[in-house]
């Protein structure tokens, strides 16, 4: 039988928002035990019947999603996973890049979203707007009824962590790692600003393998916070709640604890309550109708185009998402670098739609906020099977143009410290050789030594006709047919939406034609290719 789970009354002195937080807060405390349905305040006014916890249908015990694929369209991925169980559906909305930098896996972030352990629809960061969007409509159908109407029990919570574990440096317990340099990798009149970072990882007895990625917790840019401060008519002074449940400071929650991005449904709903001009409060509801900001829009443009709408201090950080690390693809071998961990990060900068300097929160972190000497919070984020062959004797192919170049001189450095016997070969690429050939000094090292059999280079705008990596690959597609041949293993690093499936469009061409194959054999070899491990991608 259901248990009814007890929500906190409208005349409680608390804001809607915290009205919200609170009223899930029981329910996910109290829904271990079971799922119930129960009447809760409505964030935005009202009444709302809502469940503890949506359905959690059994698992359907398939090992391989067919929609796991980041070459597919969402249309193409929703359309696989007809039929499936609610949390399969979910999961095919999202990016499948498993990148984690939601903090889950595509599959586990979908089963927390369907169990109700998970609220915020908008972690998916490669899959964006889209993803979003298709969540909510997912969310808001809700997964299909049991034979007889009823709902399953949420699954309970996995036990703590046994000590042993938590005292591991980790995601939960990042590791204070020393900046050893931040260092431009493109030269001057470049228009791009990449630098390799190293960083240093004496006394914390971390390991990875080549292919891993490194998370990392910024801190927001304290000239964004002072804004969003100003916004709010605040000083910084007032004490708020950091996601864990410790007393702070506003400035000190919003730098170091929230993120000041796209702003939350709830931020919009919470907007809406506060508002004091009707029009502005109007305003807010289309938009938020409309599936919320514009593209590149943040939380300090909506405070700004809204004046009238200022919540207390308490109560808007309940409605910012907690600031999540960011993953970057390892660019080092420990065997060449010894208690290191490089990076190769591009720097972000941008003008929004409306016209105001936007930053890449972390990679503006280390270009702007962190100098040699300072620490930065780490962890490793191994990776499911990006890596070089355990058979040092099988050729590698890698295509990975600009910043795609990271895991790849990894690998090389692996390759060269292992002294492995088979074949090399990169297609690097960029916008102009004079000032974007990222590595260039290594990789031109690495030729002459033997240890890079092969090296394509692509420089879109050296010439009037544009040429790209999958230029190259097209353009050498009789040596790469071989290579597959030989056994080799094919890896794309970088840009998920353009490059990769222009890679992976490039590399069914080739086996169609060079293996007298129909488009449809092409495309089962590429896809066998997948399943034995022997295409792997890691793009974002």
């Amino acid at each position: 039988m259901a248990t009814a789970i007890p929500v906190l009354p409208e005349t409680a002195p608390f804001s809607p928002a915290q009205r919200s937080w609170l009223n899930g807060f029981l329910a996910g405390l109290l829904g271990s035990n079971g799922a119930a349905t129960t009447t809760a305040p409505a964030v935005g006014g009202g009444t709302t019947t809502a469940t503890a916890a949506p359905p959690v249908e059994a698992d359907d015990n398939e090992a391989d999603f067919a929609w796991h694929d980041p070459a597919l369209n969402i249309t193409e991925r929703l359309k696989l996973a007809e039929g499936k169980p609610f949390k399969r559906k979910l999961m095919a909305a999202m990016a499948q890049l498993d990148c984690g930098a939601c903090g889950y896996l595509c599959k586990t972030y979908s089963e927390a979203i369907a169990e109700g352990k998970e609220k915020d629809l908008t972690r998916c960061a490669p899959g964006g707007k889209e993803t979003v969007k298709k969540l909510k409509e997912l969310v808001k159908e809700g997964p299909e009824a049991g034979s007889n109407g009823a709902a399953v029990a949420v699954a309970p919570a996995k036990p703590a962590a046994k000590s042993a574990e938590r005292d591991r440096f980790g995601r939960h317990n990042p590791f204070p790692s020393r900046l050893l340099k931040c260092e431009a990798l493109n030269k001057p009149g470049s228009m791009k600003d990449t630098r390799l970072v190293c960083l240093d990882l004496k006394g914390s007895r971390m390991d990875y393998r080549v292919g891993d990625a490194l998370g990392v917790f910024p801190e927001n840019d304290p000239d964004l916070v002072a804004w969003v401060i100003e916004a709010l008519d605040a000083s910084g002074a007032e004490e708020v709640m950091e996601p864990d449940g410790d007393r702070v400071s506003l400035y000190e929650a919003l730098l170091q604890h929230y993120s000041l991005g796209r702003p939350t449904d709830l931020m919009f709903e919470l907007l809406i309550n506060t508002a004091s001009n009707p029009e502005e409060a109007s305003a807010l509801k289309e938009m938020l109708a409309n599936d919320g900001a514009a593209e590149g829009d943040e939380v300090l443009d909506l405070l700004r185009q809204f004046p009238s709408a200022r919540p207390e201090p308490y109560e808007f950080v309940t409605a910012l998402n907690p600031l999540q690390p960011r993953l970057y693809s390892i660019s080092s071998s420990l065997k060449a670098h010894p208690e290191e961990v490089h990076l190769t990060v591009g720097i972000v900068r941008y003008l929004n739609g409306r016209n105001r300097q936007c930053k890449g929160v972390c990679s503006t972190f280390f270009a702007d906020r962190v100098r040699p000497g300072q620490k930065v919070r780490v962890f490793v984020h191994p990776s499911h099977g990006f890596s070089v062959p355990e058979n040092t004797d099988l050729p590698i192919i890698m295509v990975g143009p600009g910043t795609g170049i990271a895991p790849f001189r990894a690998f090389l450095e692996e390759r060269k410290a292992t002294k492995a016997r088979g074949k090399n070969w990169l297609f690097f690429g960029d916008q102009q050789k004079s000032v974007d050939f990222l590595y260039e000094t290594e990789l031109e090292a690495y030729k002459a030594d033997g240890i890079l059999t092969r090296l394509d280079i692509a420089f879109s705008r050296d010439q009037k006709e544009k040429v790209y990596v999958q230029t190259r690959m097209l353009e050498q597609a009789d040596e790469l047919w071989k290579w597959l041949n030989e056994g080799a293993h094919f890896y794309v690093c970088g840009d998920a939406k353009r490059m990769a499936t222009d890679v992976d469009n490039a590399l069914k061409k080739i086996v169609a034609e060079k293996g007298g194959m129909s488009p449809e054999a092409a495309k089962a070899y590429v896809t066998d290719l997948s399943k034995s491990k022997r295409y792997q991608r890691d793009v974002y």
